[in-house]
């Protein structure tokens, strides 16, 4: 956990994070019935988890970085918590709304689906491989990158609201490169 955790706590201190939430967060977040809760996957410096909070949840949030979770910790309505994700278990049908948003690790997959609550939304978006080696978010280890519909596929159990993998500039300046993502919107039924 410790070499992680290092360099987590080196990309958020060096690079400043997006403060607004992902977009299809604000599109697809339903209104909070009476003590919704929400799930962060990899929260970050907690941009999706204050976004859910203001909305109305309850917003359970993780990260493995000691220093993205101590920006959350003084957060009202906020649970923030450092864990390696890597061993980390989600309860079944406990939460209202599930947010992973640029962190892949495959193995939560079936545990990410059955963590929602019956009408429970997933709102899923990160790298996807593509056919481009310069549209490769990360060039040196494709283990991070999504497969052609791999995304898809790992939660055809769920009603899909939507999908897509597209292209998105990776910087806000106009010489930045492009990176293929894949998002997805998925409801537990």
């Amino acid at each position: 956990m410790q070499s992680d955790q290092t360099k987590w706590n080196l990309k958020y201190k060096e690079n400043p994070a997006p403060s607004e939430p992902l977009q299809l967060l604000t599109q697809y977040i339903p209104k909070p019935p009476k003590n919704a809760k929400a799930l962060d996957l990899a929260c970050g410096m907690g941009r999706n988890s204050r976004f859910m909070r203001d909305c109305g949840f309850y917003v359970e949030s993780v990260d493995i970085s000691d220093f993205a979770i101590a920006s959350l910790q003084n957060e009202s309505n906020i649970k923030a918590l450092c864990v390696d994700l890597d061993c980390f278990s989600i309860p079944p049908n406990h939460y209202d709304v599930i947010c992973n948003s640029y962190f892949l690790e495959r193995r939560l997959f079936p545990s990410i689906a059955k963590g929602l609550k019956k009408g429970g939304i997933l709102i899923f978006e990160t790298f996807a491989k593509s056919e481009k080696q310069s549209q490769n978010a990360f060039a040196s280890d494709s283990a991070h990158l999504l497969h052609k519909n791999e995304l898809l596929r790992a939660f055809l159990d769920l009603e899909i609201l939507f999908y897509e993998e597209t292209l998105i500039k990776r910087t806000k300046d106009s010489n930045s490169s492009l990176a293929l993502v894949a998002r997805l919107v998925a409801k537990a039924t």
